[in-house]
């Protein structure tokens, strides 16, 4: 039996949470420092270079979710699989340099960073690389364990972003390329605790391993192109078809980010569910189980998020990051409708590639980008940002009924609709109008009122929903014995 057969799904989901949230506290202090340092144009042309990267690495990330898939079915495999990811990554990694090269003018215009090209090349060569090794941590089943070096590796990249812009910020362009240096750094440092939770030496893979990898990669390389092309097509089409590209960019990164928590446990169960689902490799029993169970609870941070952003997504805008990101108040709305429908989709679309279907979820994943790019440009165009996000809410919306129905042919008892996730949407409303009554008599003139508005939020959500939910109270204990097991 491998490792990740033997992984409790509630507990590595807790844990990979904890870190995750830890992670976005950080980097959402780094956001806020920097968006008001920067500014909209050069804090959004810093994005669109990561929006980029993200492209260029999906086959290096495709192929290390082949190696994921591998090494969650046999632990003996977990050698070949790491010396085959390797080989691939320096293999990539030339590759892309030669291109970057070539496209080194065309880099410049788009972002407005003078030194685009080379900020690509070290953060695939640092960041990505890191993600790659960290996928074949999660493929054992340590899902938490990979989230907490992610994590540390945080920690490691506010202080080294803050130095490398102070330190070239005698030009804003050059300043802002400094976000990128620090993350570069960070990640490369990071990198020895990932190889260290391999728990394995690289090993030259045979003929016929590759080919077995290549068999799961002509169909997990695509799919990550497809879903990084849906998830920073919004960053991409903003930059190509708006005058001021590179300022919606910063708006909506903005509302990006205050957003991210909402797909914390749909993302840990997720990368969990497609590790127990490889390894069980049943179709009936704990398979639905599981990912009936991980419906249930993922979106339990993204519905009072939601109805959060209803009630005071101006102030919360405008509180944090100053007056000139006001506009991404109404991107901050659609964006939690968004990620609500994600933390649906997500689990699913893992469940499915944990079945060895990548070809399903590919097939899914280009209909999601086909959808959001025929509705998606003209949106924009009459609309604005606010075009692009209904566009991706649409194409979401048919991903997850796309993916329910290809698990329901194949799978005998998934429960998409449970009373634990009735019970969140319930607390959530409870929540919404006692903020929204509060807000009338506090109006937010400073940190001390929104954050006293959103504690109150915090307390009502958290306690409505522990009180009218058995479920919620079982696995919150569930995960937390799980995580902290008695001696």
């Amino acid at each position: 039996m491998s490792e990740a057969a033997k992984t409790k799904l509630s507990s590595e989901t807790l844990g990979g949470t904890v870190a995750q949230f830890t992670m976005a506290l950080i980097g959402f202090a780094g956001t806020v420092i920097f968006a008001r340092w920067l500014g909209p144009s050069a804090f959004g042309g810093v994005y669109l270079l990561y929006a980029l990267v993200k492209f260029a690495d999906r086959p290096m990330n495709g192929w290390s979710l082949a190696g994921k898939k591998r090494v969650s079915e046999s632990d003996s495999l977990r050698p070949f699989a790491f010396g085959a990811q390797l080989l691939f990554n320096a293999g990539w990694l030339l590759l892309a340099g030669i291109v970057v090269f070539l496209a080194g003018d065309a880099l410049r215009n788009y972002t407005g960073l003078a030194l685009a090209p080379l900020l690509l090349v070290c953060l695939l060569a640092t960041e990505s690389v890191f993600e790659t090794i960290a996928s074949l941590v999660q493929g054992r089943g340590r899902i938490s364990a990979a989230t907490w070096v992610d994590t540390l590796r945080s920690v490691f990249t506010l202080p080294f972003q803050i130095g490398f812009v102070a330190l070239l910020s005698t030009a804003t362009v050059v300043g802002s390329a400094g976000m990128v240096f620090g993350l570069s750094l960070a990640s490369a440092l990071t990198i020895p605790f990932a190889v260290g939770l391999v728990a394995a030496r690289p090993a030259i893979p045979s003929r016929a391993f590759v080919r077995n990898l290549a068999d799961y990669a002509r169909y997990s390389i695509p799919s990550t192109f497809l879903g990084t092309t849906y998830d920073r097509l919004d960053v991409l089409l903003l930059g190509f078809l708006l005058a001021n590209g590179t300022a919606a960019a910063g708006w909506y990164e903005v509302a990006w980010k205050f957003t991210l928590p909402a797909v914390f446990v749909a993302n840990m169960a997720g990368q969990g569910l497609m590790t127990t689902v490889s390894a069980r490799d049943d179709r009936v029993g704990g398979a639905a189980r599981d990912i009936s169970n991980t419906l249930a609870y993922a979106g339990i941070l993204a519905f009072p998020i939601l109805f959060g952003s209803l009630a005071l997504s101006k102030p919360l805008v405008v509180t944090v990051y100053g007056p000139d990101y006001r506009n991404a108040a109404v991107l901050l709305i659609g964006l939690a409708a968004y990620r609500v429908v994600r933390t649906q989709s997500g689990p699913l679309l893992q469940a499915i590639n944990g079945f060895d279907r990548p070809d399903a979820a590919m097939r899914l994943s280009a209909l999601a980008v086909g959808i959001n790019i025929v509705l998606g440009v003209p949106l924009t165009l009459g609309y604005g940002p606010i075009g692009i996000v209904l566009a991706t809410i649409v194409a979401e919306s048919v991903m997850y009924l796309g993916a329910l129905r290809f698990l329901r042919a194949e799978i005998v008892g998934i429960v998409p609709v449970s009373r634990p996730m009735a019970a969140q949407v319930g607390a959530s409303l409870v929540m919404f109008v006692a903020v929204s009554i509060a807000h009338t008599f506090v109006p937010v003139a400073s940190w001390t009122d929104l954050l006293s508005l959103v504690s109150l939020g915090g307390i009502v959500y958290g306690g409505v929903l522990l009180v009218v939910s058995p479920g919620v109270r079982h696995t919150l204990g569930e995960a937390v014995r799980g995580s902290f097991p008695s001696s």
